[in-house]
């Protein structure tokens, strides 16, 4: 057995051989069938695949799971590592599960905790398997990253190319309902990924990197949603405090960190002078939907989601005092407030249904997960995509401790709790000759 085949078998990295390109690998892997999953919400609601006989979200998540149990059962594949992590992951299905027959077992209940169990938590697991393997777990974060990009220029086609406006594409189901919050979070992780390129990539990329973080914050200023625009703008300084923890051995992030400022700075001026001299400052304003929605809030002129979501917090905290230790069950905020789904803060959501019994572990695993980020941040090794998903962690779990989250379906943040997890180890090295004397 050759030297790397050994370290393949030692450290699972298994090499594809073959005369397929790089992209066409990617595209006929294992993780686009489960990026396919993970993103059927939004693309099964366009007209385009209305057509589709099946659902495209049970499709992709069979499909995934049935290739995933072929390549265990030919030992291409590894299974679970069953360390605390998964563990706790368990306990926190368990409980889940068990909850929901202290609630009130009203059918609400009841179709919560299949959502939790089949598309929440199953993504946390699928991932954990996939992601062991890091060219899988490189290959996810790209396609991803890739997905992001194809649908913001489905969305910019249809809204500046074809012409179509903000309500027409609210009743054709390119934006329906809560729809902008995804297209939003798409525009976030197309932005998190130039970001981290521009700074922790290499250099033959900074260029077309730094389109990619221009139009993808563009995009964030007008799509609507404020969440993923303020936590995306937080990224920038907090690349920074990486660049100063990991002390990285390069040296040129800072520089490219204020040349990425610089762009961006004179783009939106740009953009906006542009913008005016086309449409008027009137129209100009109401094209920029997302800062126009930021201004509303500020001056308390249009504050109605906020106050709903609000008040839904503050029913979840008060709830939760009620019943602190095993809380109301599994699906019981939606049963008690029906105008809204879930409190937009997961921490308060796993507080009032499944009480600390329930919240002790989700909070251990994140904890977990928060520690291999710092890990992955101080290894000067560490690569343009580990820095990534450290940066969309950080970023995450301060948005899902406050304005968002929801158990039912949350299956991008448990999947991005499993990539965090799998990131900071240590790489495999070559062997080394020994001389013997």
């Amino acid at each position: 057995m050759t030297m790397h085949a050994q370290l393949d078998r030692t450290y699972g990295l298994q090499r594809r051989a073959g005369p397929l390109p790089a992209f066409l690998d990617d595209l006929l892997s294992i993780e686009m069938c489960f990026m396919l999953y993970l993103t059927a919400g939004r693309y099964k609601a366009l007209p385009e695949f209305e057509f589709l006989p099946v659902d495209p979200t049970m499709l992709f998540f069979a499909l995934t799971l049935g290739l995933i149990i072929h390549k265990v059962g030919a030992r291409e594949m590894r299974l679970l590592p069953l360390d605390a992590a998964d563990l706790l992951v368990m306990g926190f299905v368990a409980l889940g599960i068990v909850s929901v027959f202290w609630s009130s077992l009203e059918p609400k209940n009841i179709d919560k905790a299949w959502r939790f169990v089949l598309a929440s938590t199953s993504a946390y697991f699928i991932a954990r398997i996939l992601v062991q393997d890091p060219e899988r777990r490189d290959r996810l974060v790209r396609l991803l990253i890739g997905f992001s990009v194809a649908l913001m220029a489905y969305y910019a086609f249809h809204r500046w190319v074809v012409g179509i406006s903000m309500w027409e594409l609210e009743n054709t189901g390119r934006i329906r309902g809560n729809n902008y919050l995804e297209y939003g979070a798409h525009a976030g992780w197309m932005f998190f990924g130039a970001l981290a390129m521009v700074v922790f990539g290499p250099r033959k990329w900074l260029v077309p990197a730094l389109a990619v973080a221009v139009a993808g914050l563009f995009l964030l200023m007008l799509i609507g949603a404020r969440g993923s625009l303020v936590f995306s703008a937080l990224a920038v300084p907090l690349a920074g405090a990486m660049l100063v923890i990991g002390r990285r051995r390069d040296g040129g992030g800072f520089q490219r960190l204020v040349l990425l400022l610089v762009v961006l700075a004179v783009m939106a001026w740009a953009g906006y002078a542009a913008l005016v001299a086309v449409k008027g400052f009137s129209e100009a304003s109401e094209q920029l939907y997302t800062l126009e929605r930021l201004s509303g809030q500020i001056s308390n002129e249009a504050t109605y989601s906020l106050d709903i979501r609000a008040e839904g917090r503050d029913l979840a905290f008060r709830r939760w005092l009620e019943l602190p230790l095993f809380g109301w069950g599994l699906g019981e905020f939606r049963v008690q407030l029906p105008t809204l789904d879930y409190p937009h803060n997961l921490l308060l959501e796993t507080l009032m249904e499944m009480g600390l019994v329930g919240t002790v572990p989700f909070v251990a695993l994140q904890i977990i997960a928060l520690f291999a980020c710092l890990r992955a941040i101080r290894n000067p090794d560490s690569s343009w995509i580990e820095m990534m998903i450290a940066l969309k962690f950080l970023t995450e779990i301060v948005s899902h401790a406050s304005v968002e989250g929801y158990l039912g379906d949350n299956r991008m943040y448990f999947t991005l709790i499993a990539l965090a997890l799998c990131i900071g180890r240590s790489k495999p090295q070559a062997l080394k000759p020994v001389y013997v004397r």
